[in-house]
């Protein structure tokens, strides 16, 4: 097994830290560029292999995947989708906050939208559907609270424990199976390391 997990590029409401789902939000000018510029690193990742390519159905998603990896085919996987924020949907974590005091996504989850658990078990499909038994590397083009989740599951911890993973927009990580078991290679990385 080789997971690739790639985030996004910068939109406006990743921007300004507004939780989007289900809301359809470009890549802004910014986000654009970042996407363009993980081309090279997932090139050098990928050594000449040619991976599975999945893309969550959002048009943020779509467009990143065709600017970081021109040249393959995806296939648009709901699965993928970001966590389904419900009430919050659009609301920074501070305007939560003010409604409810102390909320935490991975502990408090979204009125309306779906439960960690539910979002783990997407995870856990995506990994059982189209990951394990794979041969060669899989990518998946997906967002911030999902690729946290994803990464958790695929390493077999909770889904809860995502929330000791940091994304950044246009990051790329890569979890690898090592000698029986699944461990995580990179993190995070985004091409501004390389400025």
């Amino acid at each position: 097994m080789e997971l690739i997990i790639v985030r996004h590029g910068q939109t406006e409401w990743s921007l300004s830290g507004r939780h989007t789902g289900v809301t359809e939000i470009d890549l802004t000018t910014e986000g654009e560029v970042e996407a363009i510029r993980l081309a090279p690193i997932l090139d050098r990742i990928l050594g000449g292999r040619s991976p599975t390519l999945f893309v969550s159905p959002r048009k943020r998603a779509l467009a990143t995947a065709a600017l970081a990896l021109p040249g393959f085919t995806a296939r648009v996987e709901p699965l993928l989708a970001e966590y389904g924020y419900g009430s919050y949907e659009g609301l920074t974590r501070e305007e939560i906050q003010i409604q409810v005091p102390g909320w935490e996504i991975w502990n408090d989850g979204c009125p309306d939208g779906e439960t960690l658990d539910q979002v783990g078990l997407r995870a856990d499909r995506f990994i059982g559907e189209q990951v394990i038994g794979v041969e060669g590397p899989v990518v998946a083009v997906t967002h911030g609270h999902y690729s946290r989740i994803l990464a958790a599951r695929a390493l077999d911890r909770s889904a809860r424990d995502g929330s000791l993973f940091d994304s950044a927009t246009a990051s790329v990580s890569v979890i690898k199976e090592v000698r029986g078991r699944h461990i995580l290679s990179l993190w995070n990385l985004t091409a501004d390391l390389f400025d």
